[in-house]
């Protein structure tokens, strides 16, 4: 069943995860909207950048989407070893900005518990290793942005044999497009989502903030299937839907608009009575 059950047992899940979300304080950026925009421009410009580019064999790239001191972007995560941080993205005021960080020697992360007794519990923003040496670099368009972070890249991992960069953005087109989707759905709430830049995070949910206080989320179930969940003043939505990933990164003006050909969707409409 592609809502997970009936209509009153989604009210109920909505229910609890408006608990949840009242420990969580309010994200004000990015709006859902901003970021159905914002992410796929900023993964086009990487991706076009790529170009000519190299990395040391058994190197592979993963962007990881992450909002973090009011920069919304993709963290450039290095499969292999790697000692700064690189985040490509923009703040509230739309400037492209590249952000560096080094990051000390510490052990990965604990588990972190998500649900208790079958209950969502606050997800708290995501242990880090420690970091110091923050530099916000602005630049004055994306594509000089982008291709400063390929050089970035390119110095922090020297070493040879080299190949054409791989990146893994198949999953990065799924969640734009499931971000499209939702943005389009909640358009009169348009209510604001929050990312913490935890691998594999579209499998706990993102959550969404509005300013009048309703609650939701955005979650991923394998193995193509999104849900979105969102109550306010009463009113109920529950849609879900199957979407296929490409086999190939999205150019920039295509961003998230496609379906599979094989889309199943069911929508819950719950108005409380007049």
């Amino acid at each position: 069943m592609l809502c997970g059950g009936t209509c009153a047992e989604s009210a109920a899940a909505l229910a609890s995860l408006a608990q949840f979300h009242l420990i969580v304080p309010q994200a004000l950026y990015p709006l859902l909207s901003q970021a159905a925009t914002i992410l796929p421009l900023v993964r086009g410009h990487f991706a076009e950048a790529a170009a000519r580019r190299s990395l040391p064999l058994g190197f592979s790239l993963d962007m990881v989407p992450i909002l973090e001191e009011e920069l919304l972007g993709y963290e450039l995560t290095a499969v292999g070893d790697g000692e700064t941080c690189l985040t490509l993205g923009c703040k509230p005021d739309g400037e492209p900005v590249l952000r560096k960080e080094s990051l000390t020697t510490a052990p990965p992360g604990a588990l972190q518990l998500v649900a208790l007794d079958g209950r969502m519990i606050a997800r708290a923003p995501r242990e880090l290793p420690p970091r110091y040496g923050r530099r916000d670099l602005r630049f004055p368009d994306w594509p000089s942005a982008a291709k400063f972070a390929w050089a970035e890249l390119e110095t922090l991992f020297p070493g040879a044999p080299r190949r054409p960069p791989l990146l893994n953005l198949g999953r990065n087109a799924l969640l734009e497009r499931a971000l499209l989707a939702a943005a389009t759905r909640l358009a009169q709430w348009n209510p604001s989502v929050h990312f913490c830049g935890l691998p594999n995070e579209e499998q706990l949910g993102y959550a969404l903030y509005g300013a009048g206080g309703g609650r939701g989320e955005l979650v991923f179930r394998h193995p193509d299937q999104w849900k979105l969940r969102w109550k306010f003043a009463g009113e109920v939505v529950c849609e879900a839907w199957s979407m296929v990933a490409p086999d190939f990164p999205l150019a920039r003006k295509e961003t998230a608009t496609r379906e599979s050909s094989s889309v199943q969707r069911i929508s819950a409409h719950i108005k409380p009575p007049q």
